[in-house]
């Protein structure tokens, strides 16, 4: 079997949890300091500053990382890219998914996914069209990933094709789709949500669902409200076969006021309930955490 591209699905595929950082795209020294570090993905912002196509060209190109390939051996270790997308579920917008993922994505965050057709919709634009056992076709991304083909090492369209779907429902896929969750309106269609076909996982986005179910001062993790939040998506993960995620402070990430830092018992406690997919605010990996408990 080829090697995988993808390290976060890898990990999901295992059971164990994967670890992430952020940054802009356009940042051409955060993608190098994020290509050298221990981080299994990057979550590449498009939503909040840095709409620009061709610098998430660029910012992809600068995480690749010969040093870690080096110390490795693995020519793909640099972090998995995870493109954050720039719209809301409901704006359902494909063109811009269908460019993040032909300069060589290998996912994509979709903010504020509020129903199983936000989900769906995107699902459709994500994969090359196949098939089913009935006949049935599915999938209506367009041909030409060209740059995605030379990202990921590839010389023919098929073999790019054969790795460019999504991951669970296509077990050999190597393309993830994290739907982000934090509204009244998706707690409400949470289960639908989760049943999507092709959908990867959910991330609970607490700072966002701390602002739309308009609380006020310091956000608390714990807060109730958000802590039902956060058990419910877990358990339509669960439920459905698919990766729960969160972040792991509730502080600013560095650069945007905060120290950054893994609260390193906040993140057992979840690592114990079954999330497996985590934002976090510190420079790589969290040191001192127990693998074989995780």
């Amino acid at each position: 079997m080829a090697p995988s591209r993808n390290r976060l699905i890898e990990l999901l595929r295992s059971g164990k949890p994967a670890f992430g950082g952020s940054l802009h795209c356009g940042d051409i020294a955060g993608a190098r300091a994020m290509g050298d570090s221990t981080f299994d993905f990057t979550m590449v912002d498009l939503e909040h500053e840095g709409f620009d196509l061709p610098k998430l060209g660029d910012t992809l190109q600068w995480m690749q990382s010969r040093r870690r390939m080096a110390a490795t051996g693995n020519m793909f270790a640099s972090p998995t890219p995870i493109v954050r997308l720039p719209h809301h579920g409901s704006e359902r917008v494909r063109w811009i998914a269908s460019q993040a993922l032909d300069y060589g994505a290998l996912g994509l965050l979709l903010p504020y996914a509020e129903s199983a057709d936000d989900v769906a919709d995107l699902v459709s634009a994500m994969r090359y069209a196949r098939r089913d056992a009935e006949g049935r076709i599915s999938g209506e991304r367009r041909v030409w990933p060209k740059l995605a083909m030379r990202y990921w090492g590839y010389s023919k369209f098929e073999e790019y094709r054969d790795m460019a779907d999504l991951w669970p429902v296509n077990p050999d896929g190597e393309l993830a789709l994290i739907a982000i969750v934090a509204t009244p309106k998706a707690l409400e269609n949470i289960d639908e949500i989760a049943s999507v076909p092709g959908l990867s996982g959910m991330m609970f986005g607490a700072k966002h669902a701390w602002h739309a179910f308009a609380k006020e001062g310091t956000i608390d993790l714990e807060d109730p409200e958000l802590v039902e939040f956060r058990t419910r998506m877990l358990a339509a993960c669960q439920r459905n076969g698919i990766a729960a995620g969160t972040s792991l402070s509730a502080r600013p990430p560095k650069g945007a006021g905060g120290k950054g830092f893994v609260d390193m018992p906040y993140l057992r406690r979840r690592i114990d309930e079954g999330f497996r997919v985590f934002l976090t605010q510190g420079d790589g990996r969290p040191e001192g955490l127990d693998e074989d408990k995780a």
